[in-house]
């Protein structure tokens, strides 16, 4: 399994390969950021502070797709996948997205991510995503948050609303896609690992080069509507 992390005393422990990194963030109670699409990581310091229960969703929506947890255990808080723009100092920039099938016809008018905050312009951009032939394809509708919480803290949750709605059809692939806004290309956000890092399929993500889907941890994500 793989991991991430970082942030107050920003102490960069060093290009690491992926291999123990997460028994090693266990034991030191630090968190590790995968880059790369997860082909490399950076373990860094965890903060210290009071974690608090996450806000539910808005009332009477059905929940279409989730890897989220409950109470204090909403996502990973020593693991993610880094979001990062072209001017952080590391050597690739990086978009991920998580892909998800809808069981029935429903009409998305909220989503929710465990993101977080390690350096640069505090700002991130959501999007849902057709899909494109196994990659994200064409963005359905964006959300863009500022302000999001201390990396490694736990457990606010970005969310997203559109009164209108986006249809999402059964069983057709679509994505949600987190990535640094054009104009700041200094922001490195954490993508946080869902809680049980549970894996699978539809994890893609792009490092200037186009997407690239593969087997990974999921991130931790919901998706809600009518």
């Amino acid at each position: 399994m793989m991991s991430r992390g970082k942030i107050h005393g920003i102490i960069c422990l060093g290009l690491l390969m992926l291999s123990g990194l997460s028994a090693f963030a266990q034991a030191s109670k630090d968190g590790t950021i995968k880059l790369n699409g997860g082909r490399d990581a950076i373990l860094m310091s965890a903060p210290s502070q009071p974690f608090a229960s996450a806000v539910p969703t808005s009332s009477g929506l059905i929940t279409i797709y989730s890897t989220l947890g409950n109470g204090k255990n909403v996502y990973s808080t020593i693991s993610g996948f880094g979001i990062l723009g072209t001017d952080t100092g590391q050597m690739l920039p990086q978009m991920v997205a998580n892909g998800f099938q809808p069981k029935a016809e429903h009409v998305v008018t909220e989503i929710q991510v465990g993101a977080t905050h390690l350096q640069g312009t505090n700002v991130l951009v959501v999007s849902l995503n057709e899909d494109n032939f196994g990659v994200p394809g064409k963005a359905l509708h964006t959300w863009r948050f500022s302000n999001l919480p201390v990396v490694w803290s736990c457990c606010t949750l970005q969310t997203g609303k559109y009164a209108k709605g986006i249809p999402v059809k059964k069983g057709k692939l679509y994505w949600l896609v987190l990535r640094p806004e054009k104009q700041f290309q200094d922001t490195w956000d954490v993508w946080a690992d869902n809680y049980a890092e549970t894996q699978g399929k539809y994890f893609s993500n792009n490092t200037g080069t186009g997407w690239n889907t593969s087997y990974q941890v999921l991130s931790a994500v919901g998706i809600f509507g009518r």
